[in-house]
Order: C-alpha cells, then structure tokens, then sequence
C-alpha cells in the first residue's frame, strides 16, 4: 500500500492518543505512529464497507499468514514486522488484534461482560502489550496492567460509537447490562424509547470502564517519568470522554462526543496534580479476578 494514498497518522486519526503522544521521549515516536499505523490499516479493513465480508477476511488472514512467517510485501505490515524483530514483540499478539477484527466481519452481539473483555483484549489489551515491549517494560503485573488500560480505552470508545457501530449491523454492548430485552438491535437509534432504556443502561458501561481505568492506575504509577506521565494522560483523556458523554445526558445519537483542544490542555493540568499527590494504588479484587479469568485462555503473560 501507498503510503500516500491512505490516512492512518496518528495526527488525523486519533487525536486523543496523538496529543499524549507529544509527551513521549523522541526516540520511540516513530515506532509508536508505526505500531498505530497498522492498528489503524487492520481497523479500516474490517470496517470497509465498500469490501465484501469475504474479500476483508481474506485480506485479514493474508496479513495473519505475513506475520507467522516474518515477511511480507504490505509496506504497513513489513513496518510492523521491523518493530516486532527490534523490540521482541511474539506476532501471535498482533495476531490477537487481528482475530478480534475478524470477529466483527461475523454477527457482533455479546451475552456478557466477559466476552466482551475478551474482544477488547484482542483489539486494545494487545496493543498496550506491544507498547509495553516499546517502552522496554518486562514487568509482568505492569503489562497486565498495560492490557487493562487498553481495555477500559476501548470499553470507551465502544460506549462513544454505539450509533455508528448499529448502523454497521455490530453491538458490543453486553446483553448481561441491558435493563430491556431487544430483539433487533438496529431499532435502538429509530425508536425514542429503546434510545431512553440503552442511555441508562450505557452507564453501567461507563461505570465498567472506570472501574478498570482506576486498577490499571496502580501500573501508571510505577512506570519511568518519562513513559508515566504520556501514559497517564491518554489514559484520563479516555477516561474523560466517558465522563463528557455523561454531561451529555449519553446522547450518543446525534454527534460524536469528543474533547477540544481546550479541554485536553484542563484534564492534562489536573493530571500532573494527579500523578504528583495521588499515588495510593486502587483496589478492585472482583474487577482483577474477573479480568484475570476472561485472559487465562490467551496465556499472553
């Protein structure tokens, strides 16, 4: 692929995650907009819509197939590879990434918050494995933690494209948190009511998220300065577009709730405060096991 041709920068794509970037050390910024450029390229194939189901698996698989045997002709996977050989990076984690896209290409519609977990290790906890081995951490406990926080990004960004992802025919809401029965779930955006039932059960969501964000605080706080506080802040950056889609009385239906550049210098002020006098560790022993339980399959640690 012409690099040209696509955009999947950081810069254009993800500008939450590109704003605590900039906080990064220089020498490992290249390779972190490597590691987001084929998350990114793996994303945009599941979600292409002009591509039939069929041709976006097999795209996906032929990546998969790249990856086991370390070459490939794709600029954006042979990057990715690079990156894998100089930092030890096991491909069966991106694999893991790619296993969860290709699970959206089927009929997306979790009975319960496990499946759910599972999902958003493969898509998100794997890339927070994949920047831990960036970032030089080995610690074990640290790189749980690093899956956790992927996972609570990605429980948020859920929580933010409900609309989106029901006009694509996917919900990766849980069954096990819905207040109400739906049987077709494209109806939730047309009907006032079904909207009314799934804001207040999109709470829960929330709540979920934040319970993870605030166990996976306990890894933030033991990373280098330099990787401590560009973690900290995509981490309450997230955290803080669920607590605006909250103010928003969790109208996810008519706009795409985000945060301004204004609101993103606020949160990375209080953040610093937060990291200087805010170091006790958070404990959630029913959130841990849990987690712990939907990962024991991958054998990832």
């Amino acid at each position: 692929m012409n690099r040209k041709n696509t955009n999947l920068t950081l810069k254009n794509r993800a500008k939450t995650f590109y704003f605590a970037s900039l906080f990064f050390p220089n020498y490992i910024k290249k390779d972190i907009r490597t590691l987001y450029e084929f998350c990114r390229y793996i994303d945009d194939i599941g979600d292409d819509q002009k591509r039939s189901s069929k041709s976006s698996k097999l795209k996906l698989e032929k990546i998969k197939n790249d990856l086991r045997i370390l070459k490939s002709q794709n600029v954006i996977v042979s990057n990715l590879l690079s990156i894998c050989i100089k930092y030890n990076i096991n491909t069966s984690i991106p694999i893991h990434l790619i296993d969860g896209v290709l699970s959206d290409l089927k009929i997306v519609n979790f009975k319960s918050n496990n499946e759910l977990i599972k999902y958003s290790f493969k898509v998100a906890g794997t890339v927070g494995l994949m920047m831990c081995a960036i970032m030089n951490v080995k610690d074990k406990k640290l790189k749980l933690k690093a899956i956790q926080l992927g996972i609570a990004m990605q429980i948020t960004n859920i929580s933010r494209d409900v609309n989106e992802d029901l006009n694509r025919g996917r919900i990766y809401f849980p069954k096990q948190l819905l207040s109400k029965k739906i049987k077709d779930f494209k109806e939730i955006p047309k009907k006032k009511k079904f909207k009314m039932y799934f804001c207040k059960d999109l709470n829960k969501l929330l709540n979920m998220a934040d319970r993870i964000y605030k166990i996976s605080w306990n890894g933030i706080i033991l990373l280098p300065i330099k990787y401590r506080i560009p973690i900290a802040i995509a981490s309450f950056l997230y955290q803080s577009i669920g607590r605006k889609i909250r103010s928003k009385s969790y109208d996810v239906w008519n706009q795409r709730i985000y945060l301004n550049f204004f609101e993103k210098i606020i949160y990375t002020v209080g953040i610093i405060y937060k990291l200087i006098f805010c170091k006790k560790p958070n404990e959630d022993k029913l959130m841990e096991l849990t987690i712990n339980k939907a990962l024991n399959k991958f054998n990832i640690l």
